[in-house]
């Protein structure tokens, strides 16, 4: 059997098995791993980004695609409900790549670290026979009460998301669809315990929901006319496109006059409910402007697809 057969998902399902979890709280299958230390949790996440996968260098600013790789990995730990704290980096670099453009690289980087106080404490440079790429693995923290994770929603709990979705698949293969860092919100979410569960969308809406479902052995109903189209997509784009790095969570119906009102989120620009957490058995399914259940692919962006 090849990669190619079993997909990104199924290659990290078939991976999972190799793994132990040790005496991690959390290991793999959420946005980051959780290790206790002594008075906090220790969160450790890792993302890369491949020239031709996720980006070109013909439609990107490198100063964009160090902010971008750096935020991808901020996402993870919002997710969590945690801090980032610290992070190492490492190249896999062609031998003809301009030099400036590394430094446009970490100009970016440079620009979100110190805005959100990460420091840069090392990595790693290797050679690459043709395609550039930028891995970086994030360190954070959580407080134990304010870990939150995807396996933790209940039936009756609503869909929630951030922002808008399908910017990026419409402008494919640019880095300049700059993601939003949501740190502050999810720290809110967490802190007054108005999210149940949470992912980050990374990977598009549908594949969100249908992870976070899977962790939590529930189903869903996602409410077409109430999905956030960014302007200029189409509605297949906002459910399956991904890469927007918008936080995905469920909140308990008697949460949510809290949610909507604002009284207790004021840090929280733009919420939409979005759909609703049903028995397993019922699996995730979209619900049409005339009511009608349909079917959803369960795809979102994969990779060996």
């Amino acid at each position: 059997m090849k990669v190619l057969q079993l997909g990104e998902f199924g290659l990290i399902d078939h991976l999972t098995k190799r793994f132990s979890k040790g005496k991690a709280v959390v290991g793999i299958g959420d946005d980051a791993a959780v290790i206790k230390t002594s008075s906090q949790y220790l969160l450790i996440t890792t993302d890369a980004l491949v020239e031709n996968v996720h980006f070109t260098v013909k439609n990107t600013s490198f100063v964009d695609l160090g902010y971008k790789a750096l935020a991808a990995n901020v996402s993870d730990i919002a997710a969590m409900g945690g801090k980032p704290t610290a992070a190492v980096i490492t190249l896999a670099l062609p031998a003809g790549l301009a030099v400036d453009k590394l430094d446009d690289l970490y100009r970016g980087l440079n620009r979100l670290a110190k805005k959100l106080k990460i420091d840069l404490v090392g990595g790693d440079t290797v050679a690459s026979p043709k395609a550039l790429m930028i891995s970086i693995t994030l360190l954070g923290e959580v407080a134990p009460k304010n870990l939150l994770l995807r396996s933790t929603a209940k039936v009756g709990d609503l869909i929630c998301v951030t922002g808008a979705f399908g910017l990026p698949a419409a402008r494919h293969y640019s880095a300049s669809v700059l993601p939003p860092i949501r740190l502050k919100e999810a720290a809110a979410l967490a802190e007054q315990k108005l999210a149940s569960a949470m992912i980050d969308s990374s990977d598009g809406l549908v594949r969100s929901v249908v992870e976070l479902t899977k962790a939590s052995q529930v189903g869903a109903r996602l409410w077409e006319e109430r999905i956030p189209i960014a302007p200029g997509a189409t509605l297949d784009q906002a459910l399956y496109g991904g890469e927007e790095y918008e936080l995905v969570f469920t909140v308990p119906k008697n949460k949510v006059r809290d949610l909507a009102g604002k009284r207790k989120l004021k840090k929280i620009d733009q919420i939409s409910i979005v759909g609703e957490i049903v028995p397993l058995g019922e699996q995730v399914k979209l619900v049409d402007n005339r009511g009608k259940i349909k079917g959803l692919k369960t795809k979102g962006f994969e990779h060996f697809q």
